[in-house]
Order: C-alpha cells, then structure tokens, then sequence
C-alpha cells in the first residue's frame, strides 16, 4: 500500500507586499479580493499543513498549485524556506503551478525549480512520472498565460497524450495512476468555462473514461470534493480544499491493487460532496 497526503492554494505572499505599486499593487487587489492580506497567516497556514503532512508518514506529499499568490519570484523564496523547514524529504513532494502562479510570468515555477525550489524539481518537473510501491504520480501542468481577470487552465497536447502511454504502462504493472494536476477536469456551463475551466476538460474525462485505473487529485476550486467519472461509479476525482482559507485542509489516501482511495479522516469537519462528473 502506498500513502499519498495532498493539499493546495496556498497563496504565499511576500512579506513586503504592502510596497507593491501600480499594477502589481492593482492585480493583488484583485485577486485577493474578500481575503486579508496577511503574509505571516498564510506562512503559518502552510507550515501548518506540511507539518501535518510529515506527521502523518505519508510515502508522498501532493501540493497542487497557486503555490504563490501572483508568482513573484519572492513568493518562491517563501515556499522555499517553508519546504525546508518541514524537515520533509524533497523526494517526497511533488509540487504544481496554478493559474495564480503564472501572472506575473508563465516561466515564474519553472524557473523556481531551476532556483530556491530545485530540491524538489525532480519530481515535480511537469510530465516526468514518480513510481511509488502501488502508484504512479504524474505531475500535470495547466498553468498558461493569461491576464490576471482570468482563472482557466490549459494542458499541453503532448502532455495528453503521455498521459495515455503512461496509463497503459502503469496498468500493465498493476499501480493506481495519480494525475496530480492545478484544475479539475469538469465541464462548467460556457461562459464560466471560458473563464475559470480546464480547456481540455473532455480529453482528461475521455483518459479518465477509458482507464479505471487512473486518478485525478487537484485544487482551485478550493474546497473538499469526490467526483465520480460516471454515475454511480466510485470517485476518482478528488479535490482539495485551500490552505490558505481552510482550517483542516490536508487530504490522505490509499493506493493499492490499481486503485486510489481516500483514506480514513485526520482532522476534517468538512462535508464531501459526491456528484457524478458532468
């Protein structure tokens, strides 16, 4: 059996955000609008789940995107400083880029990894499979360039279709395949889709349709869901509430003989939500 803790939106700031100017004063507004600009609450609230992590002895860590707040090169630093500080391997944790982490500069995660983050690019270098005792971890990136008024997320052609070989490799030797990813992949009415959704929603339902083996744990919508891929089917979508907003937000499951499943409660008072995907 393998042991998976997952958790997102963490939403670093910088500690001197309260200098910002101009634009980047006008696009943190923006996007931290209704939730207080507190950097030291949010530092705790991440240290505060990795600890939770590490706790627990999970064989690996899943943090799934908007890491930083806008993807200043200082909010890396602060995530940086935090990783180590848990004391947890960098083996084992994957990190993902979010929207949130690609406004200032779509290349602002890859160029942390080459930096402060590069513990950790191992595994969480996008398209580049993890493979545990009973599970695969594919990191999945659906981070793109856009203005900072809109939230969706885009997967890389290529990227689809490694998600298909690795699929039918991760079947033949018997593992649960966990595509760790930013946005769920669910169709939302259009206009809503345009904005905030997964472009490639129906090629991730399509692998996900296809292959009963492969699992989908992601964040952005910042709560706690279950989705099944069909109705009645057992989940195998699992989001994760935000750190940077929820008091419990620390997910755990179980991987073994092929599949994925959400492992006994540590700390959660929230309600699961099970509709099938649309």
């Amino acid at each position: 059996m393998t042991q998976l803790a997952h958790f997102s939106d963490l939403h670093l700031l910088e500690a001197d955000h309260q200098a910002r100017r101009g634009v980047a004063r006008r696009r943190l507004s923006y996007l931290t609008l209704g939730r207080p600009n507190d950097h030291e609450d949010r530092r705790r609230r991440a240290s505060r789940a990795l600890a939770v992590a590490r706790a627990s002895g999970a064989d690996h860590v899943l943090i799934t995107g908007d890491l930083t707040e806008d993807g200043l090169d200082a909010q890396f630093d602060v995530l940086a400083e935090l990783l180590a500080d848990s004391k947890l391997a960098p083996e084992r944790i994957t990190l993902l880029a979010g929207n949130h982490d690609a406004y200032v500069d779509r290349a602002a995660f890859a160029r942390a990894l080459l930096g402060p983050l590069r513990p950790y690019a191992a595994t969480s270098t996008a398209g580049t499979p993890i493979t545990l005792r009973d599970a695969v971890i594919l990191p999945l990136s659906t981070a793109m360039a856009q203005p900072y008024t809109r939230s969706a997320g885009s997967i890389d052609v290529d990227a689809l279709a490694a998600v298909e070989a690795i699929a039918a490799q991760s079947h033949r030797e018997g593992r649960a395949l966990v595509v760790a990813m930013h946005h769920p992949p669910k169709r939302r009415f259009p206009v809503m889709q345009w904005i905030d959704g997964l472009v490639e929603h129906a090629a991730m339902g399509a692998i996900l349709a296809r292959h009963d083996h492969v699992h989908v744990a992601h964040g952005h919508i910042h709560t706690r869901t279950d989705h099944a891929v069909r109705p009645g089917a057992t989940p195998r979508i699992f989001g994760a509430a935000a750190v940077v907003d929820a008091e419990a937000p620390v997910r755990f499951y179980e991987a073994r003989h092929g599949r994925m499943w959400p492992a006994p409660e540590q700390g959660w008072t929230g309600t699961v939500r099970t509709p099938a995907m649309a």
